[in-house]
């Protein structure tokens, strides 16, 4: 299988995509823009985005989908970034008008076949959470819910990725665009194991370890940890019925805005680095799921 490659330096980007424009190369290989969260750049270990740019080698073997074609990833997404606007931090908001400008330029400027994302788990969590449910006690998972939904986070974050998709699409109403569900978080309250083993000379930069989620919601909602992981997969699911969903049922849209679904996929504590992300190993295995959307929406010739 040809080798895929990801450029994060937008030259490196510029050359290697004229390059393959010179060898009539780029009939069969598909060009993919980037944009996300810690989901497709956690240093942390191969990330979700690592995985289905450089898949491993017995991926094929065991006939998981796999680019025919290799394959030209525009990379642009980081850790921390969240989907909605936001005052405190306006430069780590992906889906601001100036943001998406910028990513549009390049978008109608290159022959781009797919748009991935990952956004919108970062709008629910950390300072943000603890604000939301600041001075309650004694709520059950459901109870806490209602408080998250009655906030208006979800409408802000939908709104986001609207705007997001309506300004892509009128740009290249033929070119799709993926996003992503979370999975379910099990170890709630664990933050991220963080070192030398595992981020080199990076964990000596890396700011946050989390975790984002476990001291926000642990005197606010009674049961413990069967209680606060309940909470979260109606955090999740609320994302996927009240954001995603609604954007993909968009007519305007055309139907070109899809995503994948990966909850439920990984159910052992193991399979987690610590409360919202994965390990290498969980990653690969979402990879497959996210990768087989996006090779059914590429035209024939470049899958």
């Amino acid at each position: 299988m040809p080798q895929s490659s990801a450029l994060s330096q937008r030259g490196q980007f510029r050359a290697m995509y004229m390059g393959l424009k010179g060898q009539h190369a780029l009939e069969h290989t598909p060009v993919i823009l980037c944009e996300g969260d810690s989901w497709f750049s956690t240093p942390l270990a191969m990330n979700l985005l690592d995985w289905i740019v450089s898949p491993a080698p017995e991926d094929e073997a065991r006939g998981v989908p796999q680019f025919g074609k290799g394959g030209l990833f525009f990379r642009v997404e980081r850790s921390g970034d969240q989907a909605a606007p936001q005052a405190a931090h306006p430069g780590r908001s992906m889906f601001t008008e100036d943001n998406v400008d910028d990513l549009v330029g390049w978008f109608t400027r290159y022959r781009f076949d797919a748009v991935l994302l990952s956004a919108g788990g970062n709008d629910f969590v950390d300072t943000w959470l603890h604000d939301a449910l600041a001075g309650r006690r004694g709520l059950s998972a459901s109870q806490a819910f209602d408080a998250i939904v009655a906030t208006g986070r979800y409408e802000e974050v939908r709104e986001a990725y609207a705007f997001f998709v309506k300004t892509f699409h009128e740009a290249r109403p033929d070119v799709p665009i993926i996003a992503h569900t979370y999975d379910y978080p099990r170890r709630i309250g664990s933050a991220a194991e963080l070192g030398l083993r595992n981020l080199g000379a990076a964990a000596l930069l890396k700011k946050s370890a989390g975790p984002w989620i476990g001291p926000n919601i642990e005197t606010v909602i009674e049961g413990g940890i069967d209680a606060w992981r309940e909470f979260t997969r109606h955090l999740i699911d609320g994302f996927v019925q009240r954001v995603l969903e609604p954007v993909k049922r968009n007519a305007a849209f055309g139907g070109m805005f899809d995503y994948a679904d990966l909850r439920g996929q990984l159910t052992d504590d193991a399979q987690w680095n610590d409360e919202m992300h994965p390990t290498e190993a969980g990653f690969h295995q979402l990879a497959g799921v996210f990768r087989a959307k996006l090779i059914s929406r590429l035209p024939l010739a470049k899958r």
